[in-house]
């Protein structure tokens, strides 16, 4: 007696295709969440260097306001450096007392604005004609900060210069 042909038709999926399937969408479904925090992260750190864009210009009118000061050198500031308070409100005072509120005024809202982020005012350049405004946040830990040509930016930071004319 002769046997009935054997079918070699599959009817579905084994479970080998299976596995596959949901090792090849699990590797998707991470590199979109990778994805994901990565534009995150650098979203934050450009909401940063927006504010710190802000932050230069803010100081570099009160300098331009105090030209005197400035060319004086009182608005100079170094890392970590936190100036004392004047109080140029209730009283006349002096352009390097105003330079110090100043200072003071913009050290503040640097701390409000960027929480753990530091700054530096420097003299550029020979011919003290120019005042740099160095502001430094923490550098998101996927990043590989560079660092701004001409001055020592703190580690694991990013740095954002601005130079104004005095």
């Amino acid at each position: 007696m002769l046997k009935p042909a054997c079918s070699a038709h599959q009817a579905g999926i084994g479970l080998v295709e299976s596995l596959v399937a949901m090792l090849v969408l699990s590797v998707g479904v991470g590199a979109l969440a990778w994805t994901q925090a990565r534009q995150l992260a650098d979203g934050r750190d450009t909401a940063a260097r927006s504010m710190a864009v802000l932050l230069t210009e803010d100081l570099a009118d009160r300098m331009r306001f105090n030209r005197g000061a400035a060319a004086d050198g009182s608005y100079q500031l170094r890392w970590s450096e936190h100036p004392p308070s004047a109080d140029c409100r209730s009283a006349p005072c002096s352009s390097a007392s105003l330079a110090r509120a100043d200072l003071f005024a913009w050290r503040e809202a640097l701390a409000q604005a960027l929480p753990g982020s530091d700054a530096q005012v420097f003299i550029a350049g020979e011919t003290r004609r120019q005042i740099g405004i160095a502001i430094s946040w923490a550098a998101p830990a996927t990043a590989q900060p560079l660092p701004p040509i001409g001055i020592a930016c703190p580690p694991q930071s990013n740095c954002h210069v601005t130079y104004v004319p005095i």
